[in-house]
């Protein structure tokens, strides 16, 4: 039986906290006419330590999924994919006809950190090395950073992107002169 719920927990494919673990391992057998032990029946889920070892016997881990929006979980299809493929195989062609020079080719990379999102821990196997998360958009406060650099290390100054309920006085002004902040 216990080897069935460890399975079960897998299938739920990293969906689980601990806490919906303990729940799960207490109704498994209730449902199962199996006896429990008597605290499991007060509190309605299984004991911490029974929990622990649950773990160590079943290899599995808790870990902190990653947080991902549904709109990058979404766009990650094969329509998407074969244009990027599409644009990759064609970027010979357009070096030739241009002659880029290192000094002409930037990267540009933009970065949102929230003020709120932060997944739950979830019960996984053992040793998996990407845990994911989808995570709502719509909550806390989105501050964008872009930076860009071209093939040779220049750089353009940094910009960061605030949200508009941003207080300008309480902005650091000594060591930013290689930074633009943008009010949104």
């Amino acid at each position: 039986m216990e080897k069935d719920l460890a399975q079960h927990i897998q299938d739920m494919a990293n969906r689980l906290s601990v806490e919906k673990c303990v729940q799960l391992a207490f109704e498994f057998p209730v449902k199962n006419s199996v006896n429990v032990p008597e605290n499991w029946t007060r509190v309605r889920k299984a004991g911490r330590e029974w929990f622990l070892s649950f773990k160590k016997r079943r290899h599995l881990s808790i870990r902190t999924p990653e947080a991902t929006s549904m709109a990058r979980a979404t766009a990650f299809n094969r329509h998407t994919v074969s244009e990027f493929f599409f644009f990759f195989n064609n970027i010979s062609t357009v070096m030739d006809k241009y002659k880029f020079r290192a000094q002409d080719i930037y990267n540009v990379d933009e970065s949102g950190l929230t003020t709120v999102q932060s997944p739950k821990q979830i019960v996984t196997e053992m040793g998996k090395k990407q845990v994911g998360s989808i995570t709502s958009g719509e909550r806390g406060e989105l501050v964008t950073i872009v930076c860009t650099i071209n093939a040779i290390g220049n750089t353009v100054p940094s910009t960061i992107h605030l949200p508009s309920g941003a207080i300008q006085g309480q902005l650091p002004h000594q060591g930013t002169s290689s930074i633009c902040w943008v009010f949104n």
